[in-house]
């Protein structure tokens, strides 16, 4: 039975000892004193200037505290081994805090202590000597067999630990029930861990609430935390205490697992930015925690639902070092192949599974990856035939591995479809993507399928439905690559629709949502393109203007928004005539760019020429149409140099106006001469030329 004494420390088992010599001189009260204290040598500096027996335990107990057991051991055998009973346990707790439990087993054999205090550590003692045989019943036995039974809160609270080692849970219970029943009566130390042991939250808040020691305030506050951070409702709560506790002793038992608890709980309750920044400040505080391999796996999974692909494969990689086992490294390869596929790389990925096939064959995670990489080869067969141009072999090489793995089916569907439109059969594809877009359970799948029936639509300029479907896209799949980009197409079909404002409103819809993309920048273009068609020319250069200069900017878009630019500014010489001087400064500047091909040179000169006609610089333009337009024309014509339709128009105006102006002046030779070159010419305005010089010469004054 349990009796109701408690059991005094250590410490206290030396003061009762140690009072009965009291009246034996100052030298060992000063030595006590110094115990009690915690100065060591100066206890053992004071107590070796006694000579009372008592100065002994002194030292031996000085070095107990102090864990110098090698010195404890060579005091004690300098004294002659004595048979003291106080200087025989702290002989025996010597040796097994130094490995030779054998050697104290036998020193405390059939020994009987007179003291209660030490016959209740030397019983602790003895039943340490059986654990560390890993013999937890015959420490129980140790225990209940004592003269005194388990007659103390120490005792009781030992063999409660004792009885769950050897499978007696509900023993053990009993036992930590009963002591947490006696509430304020038990010790501190006792009910805090005795509320720990039986996992009770009203218990444990109690035993958090009333502890004074940081011992047991970290006991209980950590398995508290522990089972707040287990329910959503509570696991900020949880997350609080366990945290206080961490700041306050980082470096104590449980802080670092406290913080790994933490972590853990945000990935189960898929706060993956808050799991990712805590498992990344435990590696912060504790930089050796990089080498365990959990929290690594734990960061990887955080950051790879995040999409952060790269920083998982570096967290997985670092797990998969740390990894012990065969079977933990193939976990985390798999893992990075996982990661991979997720990011679009299916051959690194499969590269990454393969590996686990060839090195660790045996595990779990091979069996169950073996499938996945043979219909994996088999899909890379299939698309290695599409980008061959081998459409039919595809299309069935797809629909086999969508035979055998439902979860492909869906992108296999999709790649069928796209075998279809190879094919040429444009009306079955359709019919099928449409199918996936209205029906498809793979959300990636079906944004897809949305995308190419937009790209379709406006390929086959059905604007309205090309314009609704990109911005539906956007929308299915607003962290898409191609989200922002479709986006600018859907401004793109408004535009062609002749819905500027439309166009206008979903580029700035574009800025808000990726501000500073290349795709938004891509879209102010037809942003001032669409203003330039509603007249609004000062916005449009505004707008032109921040696309010419940004960085990023491909090069082609921003030679396009130069060109906007200036037209712009040209439109809006008819009202201010100073506008036109921005304009010819805007196409020279233009015109000075090596990267313009032949063409755009040549529609850059006839802009140049058409605003020096509007600033009344008629000599000057003259000269420009003639040098810089019609014979540089004929120039690169002659030369084989191909042109497009623009700069063919630009020589045709620019002819006409030549020929136009110098009949004006009487000049009707000059006039016929000119457009003798039109006529020669591979331009539509050929016959309109002929028809001109016919009427010339009927005037009479040809020659």
């Amino acid at each position: 039975m349990f009796c109701n004494s408690i059991a005094r420390s250590l410490v206290g088992a030396a003061v009762v000892v140690s009072a009965a010599f009291a009246a034996f001189g100052d030298e060992l009260a000063i030595a006590r004193e110094a115990l009690r204290d915690g100065l060591w040598e100066l206890a053992r500096a004071h107590a070796a200037k006694s000579e009372n027996p008592a100065a002994r335990v002194v030292v031996v107990e000085s070095f107990a505290r102090e864990g110098k057991w090698k010195e404890l051991l060579d005091a004690v055998e300098g004294w002659g081994n004595p048979e003291d009973e106080q200087l025989v346990y702290y002989r025996a707790l010597a040796l097994v805090e130094t490995g030779k439990t054998a050697q104290a087993s036998y020193l405390l054999a059939d020994r009987k202590f007179a003291n209660p205090a030490y016959a209740r550590l030397v019983t602790r003692l003895k039943a340490r000597i059986a654990m560390s045989e890993k013999d937890a019943a015959a420490a129980l036995k140790v225990v209940k067999e004592t003269p005194d039974g388990i007659c103390d809160e120490d005792s009781e609270m030992y063999a409660a630990g004792l009885m769950a080692a050897t499978g007696d849970r509900s023993g053990a219970e009993e036992i930590w029930r009963a002591v947490a029943a006696r509430g304020t009566n038990a010790s501190e130390r006792a009910f805090a861990a005795a509320s720990v042991f039986l996992g009770d939250e009203k218990l444990l808040r109690t035993a958090f609430d009333r502890s004074l020691s940081s011992e047991s305030k970290r006991s209980t506050g950590y398995a508290l935390g522990r089972l707040l951070l287990a329910k959503p409702d509570t696991l900020d709560e949880g997350a609080t205490i366990v945290r206080s506790l961490v700041r306050a002793a980082p470096d104590a038992p449980g802080a670092r697992d406290g913080l790994s608890g933490i972590a853990d709980a945000y990935l189960a309750a898929e706060r993956f930015d808050e799991a990712a920044a805590t498992y990344r400040e435990i590696f912060e505080t504790w930089p050796d925690a990089k080498n365990m391999s959990r929290l690594n796996d734990g960061l990887g999974w955080s950051l790879a639902k995040l999409k952060k692909h790269d920083e998982a494969l570096e967290a997985f990689v670092r797990a998969e070092e740390a990894a012990t086992t065969d079977a933990e490294r193939a976990m985390e390869i798999v893992k990075q192949g996982d990661v991979l596929a997720e990011a679009g790389k299916t051959d690194e990925s499969l590269t990454k599974y393969r590996a686990v096939l060839v090195k660790y064959p045996s595990t779990e995670s091979a069996s169950r990856i073996k499938d996945l990489v043979r219909l994996r080869d088999l899909e890379d067969r299939g698309r290695e035939l599409y980008r061959d141009y081998r459409f039919a072999e595809a299309q069935k090489v797809f629909r086999e591995v969508a035979e055998k793995d439902a979860s492909r089916k869906p992108r296999m569907d999709y790649l069928e479809a796209m075998c279809l439109y190879g094919q040429g059969l444009d009306d079955e594809a359709e019919k099928l993507v449409r199918r996936i877009a209205s029906e498809s359970s793979d959300a990636e799948t079906k944004s897809m399928a949305v995308l190419w029936l937009a790209k379709h639509a406006y390929n086959r300029d059905a604007w309205q439905e090309s314009r609704k479907l990109f911005a539906e896209y956007a929308a299915k799949a607003p962290d898409s690559p191609d989200a922002p980009e479709a986006l600018v197409w859907s401004a793109r079909a408004a535009f062609a629709e002749n819905d500027f404002q439309s166009a206008i409103q979903i580029v700035t819809r574009l800025a808000e949502k990726y501000p500073g993309s290349p795709a938004s920048l891509r879209g102010l273009l037809v942003q001032g393109e669409a203003l330039i068609e509603l007249a609004r020319f000062d916005e449009a250069v505004l707008v032109l203007e921040r696309v010419a200069i940004a960085d990023g900017v491909d090069e082609a878009d921003k030679l396009s928004a130069k060109f906007l630019s200036a037209d712009a500014r040209f439109a809006m010489g008819a009202d201010n005539p100073a506008r036109y001087q921005e304009a010819l400064e805007a196409y020279r500047g233009i015109r000075m760019d090596e990267s313009l091909s032949p063409s755009q040179r040549l529609s850059v000169s006839y802009k140049v020429a058409k605003t020096l006609e509007k600033l009344k610089r008629m000599d000057e333009a003259l000269e420009r149409y003639y040098t810089d337009v019609v014979l540089a024309y004929r120039m690169a014509r002659m030369h084989g140099v191909r042109m497009d339709d623009e700069a063919r128009a630009a020589f045709s105006r620019a002819a006409f106006t030549l020929a136009d102006e110098y009949e004006s002046r009487g000049r009707d030779f000059q006039a016929v001469h000119v457009l003798e070159l039109v006529v020669a010419s591979d331009v539509p305005a050929s016959v309109e030329a002929a028809k001109r010089i016919e009427r010339i010469k009927r005037k009479g004054n040809f020659l």
